[in-house]
């Protein structure tokens, strides 16, 4: 069994839901959702947002700094998943 990580917000394959673990006493205590959690509703809003603007923008050096700001983006909505 796969062991989420503690304290933020996991994404569980199995249950289907969102899942946040805290620790407490030694026991790990496990909440579930089935929204997702708001900062990934927030950072796909936002790269959702970016990819319309790269998608008019004609200037290159423009094109690579929104496509790094969109990495990094999708970076952190990989880690609130896991």
């Amino acid at each position: 069994m796969r062991k989420f990580t503690l304290n933020r917000w996991n994404w569980s394959e199995k249950a289907g839901k969102w899942v946040y673990v805290t620790k407490r006493g030694g026991r790990r205590i496990y909440t579930y959702r089935i929204d997702p959690p708001e900062e990934f509703i927030k950072l796909t809003e936002e790269l959702h947002r970016l990819n319309k603007i790269l998608a008019k923008t004609e200037n290159p050096d423009e094109n690579i700094k929104i496509f790094n700001r969109m990495m990094e983006i999708t970076k952190k909505l990989q880690e609130i998943g896991r």
